[in-house]
């Protein structure tokens, strides 16, 4: 996830075909060709982007929840203060508990835990 700079002079389209994490159907893109996660209003370009692997995470997703946080728009600021920002935008997405995860201690740490003793 963050600036994979995957967009315009970065990757031209051609070489789309030859990027693993493009074509391996493994992997599911959730911030598309088509968004602008870039602040200059002379730039449009998905540059920013979510990867994710794995059925476990990709069922975890809380459907169009995956967005670009448009900050700019969201207080009002002009392209100058949101530079001082940051020149990109942040990707998000919301998680949400799987009925398809493991085992929840799993999840957490791999060190076996032990019992607190009573007194």
């Amino acid at each position: 996830m963050g600036d994979f700079n995957a967009g315009c002079n970065y990757v031209p389209k051609k070489a789309w075909s030859s990027i693993r994490l493009r074509t391996d159907s493994q992997f599911v893109w959730l911030i598309g060709d088509e968004e602008d996660t870039t602040v200059r209003s002379s730039t449009d370009c998905a540059y920013d982007r979510i990867v994710l692997r794995g059925r476990e995470m990709v069922n975890s997703v809380v459907p169009k929840s995956n967005s670009v946080f448009d900050f700019q728009k969201a207080y009002r600021l002009t392209e100058e203060e949101a530079l001082e920002v940051s020149d990109h935008f942040p990707v998000e997405f919301k998680l949400q508990y799987s009925k398809d995860s493991t085992s929840r201690k799993r999840s957490f740490s791999y060190r076996r835990r032990t019992r607190a003793r009573r007194f």
